[in-house]
């Protein structure tokens, strides 16, 4: 998701979200304030850092599991998030600002 707000943009390219939004599409461990897990594929996230995870698997604070096909988390109530071992954090924030500051420049300004 492109970020819409200047507000959201803004935080997008200077903080920690960039890192997330590359990382759409792998199978992410995040831990909630309220000591719950969720398991699942990242979807989508927006500047502000929120999350969509698609077939996730919620696990609560006393053990119980549920399955779910969507789940929206809001980056308030993230407390960790755990990043695939494949992955470098550092490669793929430079490949994510890339990629986003090529769409937002006009065609005429792009280098090929």
């Amino acid at each position: 998701m492109m970020a819409t707000s200047k507000k959201e943009k803004f935080l997008a390219y200077n903080t920690l979200a960039i890192l997330l939004m590359s990382m759409k599409n792998h199978i992410l461990q995040v831990e909630t304030k309220n000591e719950s897990t969720i398991i699942g594929t990242m979807r989508d996230c927006d500047g502000y850092g929120n999350l969509v995870l698609h077939k996730a698997k919620l696990i609560t604070a006393f053990g119980k599991q549920v399955q779910c096909v969507e789940v929206h988390v809001k980056a308030s109530a993230i407390r960790y998030v755990h990043l695939p071992d494949s992955i470098d954090p550092i490669k793929s924030m430079k490949t994510q600002l890339n990629y986003y500051s090529r769409q937002l420049m006009p065609p005429k300004y792009q280098k090929n």
